[in-house]
Parts: structure tokens; C-alpha cells; sequence
């Protein structure tokens, strides 16, 4: 079955970063995403696809807050410091309703051709008038429709089922699963570590990423939904 390949195959190549705690954003950005979130507290939150924790992390920096994370990589998990769950997030294993935000960061594109599965999972495990919030890698990009999808400049550094996302097919998956309120942001990391594609991205394409040339120069969008 696709999802129980897909589930081996993401799981593997993630447990092999599971030697340390993973942590995938600059300060900056971190200080940016939690904003963007405007989670204030006083209720529980599911990290889906957490990892090591590292979103966990600021969101219980926000007083009140009760944060579970799940991942299907045993590895990354051993160093969350919050409560960890191991299972595979097309089958959350929580009764309904059992969360006030879902959080699913850098990770709805790590599952291609089953979106719109998750998004009713996410759903259904929110409290009525609850969250799901999440970022996810731009498909209208003109470097992510190079170097994620299958071409032969495909980096190595993606997992095997990482393809970028339309924020408009996003939309009609979250409105298929009873959400409203969809809304987007096209945005690009700033990377701590100055690499030619960071150097590109910061001094080149950053200055002129405005008007309709952004959809095609921001690498990333955050996305949210109501229930």
C-alpha cells in the first residue's frame, strides 16, 4: 500500500538523523514562525511530524501550554521534551477533539497524493472552532519546481517523498475537510549558514520578491484553517 511504503521509507531516512536533536531553523526564523502561529497558551497542542521537538520547544515557552508530540521516527523522538508519540499521522492515535491547534510544520508536503487523508485526521482530533497551522515548501517557486520535484537537479538532501505544495490545492484540501478561513503567507527562510543558495536567496532574490514575482521567488508558505 502507498502509505505503508511511504511510511517506511520517511521513517528511515529519518531515524538516520536521529543522532542528536534536530534543529532545522535559525534563531531568527524560530522567533518569526512563533509569531506567525500567534498560539497564546491555555490548551493543548499537537506537534505532528515534530521530530525532536524543536517547534515543542517555543510553543511550551507560551504559558498555559500543554504539547504532545508525534513523529514516526523513533530516533528523532528519544530527544522531544515533551510527551512523545510514536505513530504514523495519517492514523492519529487520539480520540476526537483532543486538541486545540494541530501544528504541522515542514511536513504536509512529505506526504504527496495524501494531503487531503491528513487534513480530515487533523480535523477530527480538533476542538470545534480549533487550529491547524502549518509551513510547507512553495510549488509555484521556480527553485523548488527545480531542485524538489523530479528532475535530474533533484538534491539529495530531501526525503524520499518530499515534493513542494500549491497553496492552492493546500486550500481545497483543508476546505474538503470542513475547514474555513484559509489563508497563506509566501515567505524564505534565512539560513545561519551562509551557502551559495542561502547567498543567492538573501542578497539576489529577497530585494525583488515583491509583487507578482514573489509566487515564484519565496521558497516556502505558511498556511492556517479554522475548524
Amino acid at each position: 500500500m502507498q502509505t505503508d511504503t511511504h511510511y517506511q521509507q520517511e521513517r528511515e531516512f529519518w531515524d538516520k538523523k536521529g543522532s542528536g536533536d534536530y534543529v532545522s531553523l535559525s534563531a531568527h526564523d524560530q522567533r518569526r514562525l512563533l509569531d506567525w502561529l500567534g498560539w497564546t497558551g491555555h490548551g493543548r497542542v499537537l506537534d505532528l511530524g515534530g521530530g525532536s521537538g524543536m517547534l515543542s520547544r517555543l510553543l511550551m515557552m507560551v504559558p498555559g501550554s500543554e504539547c504532545v508530540c508525534l513523529d514516526i521516527s523513533h530516533n528523532m523522538l528519544k530527544y522531544c521534551p515533551v510527551p512523545a508519540v510514536q505513530a504514523n499521522a495519517l492514523k492519529l492515535p487520539f480520540a476526537d477533539s483532543s486538541f486545540d491547534l494541530v501544528v504541522a510544520a515542514a511536513f504536509l508536503h512529505h506526504i504527496p497524493g495524501l494531503e487531503d487523508k491528513l487534513m480530515r485526521e487533523c480535523a477530527r482530533v480538533l476542538v470545534p472552532g480549533g487550529r491547524v497551522v502549518g509551513y510547507d515548501p512553495n510549488a509555484h517557486c521556480i527553485q523548488n519546481q527545480i531542485f524538489m520535484n523530479d528532475t535530474p537537479f533533484r538534491l539529495g538532501v530531501f526525503s524520499p517523498d518530499e515534493r513542494p505544495l500549491r497553496p492552492d490545492a493546500l486550500s481545497r484540501f483543508a476546505m474538503s475537510a470542513s475547514f474555513s478561513g484559509f489563508t497563506f503567507r509566501t515567505f524564505s527562510f534565512r539560513n545561519e549558514c551562509m551557502t551559495v543558495f542561502e547567498f543567492i536567496q538573501r542578497y539576489m532574490l529577497n530585494p525583488v520578491s515583491i509583487g507578482p514575482l514573489r509566487k515564484y521567488l519565496d521558497r516556502w508558505f505558511f498556511w492556517s484553517a479554522s475548524k
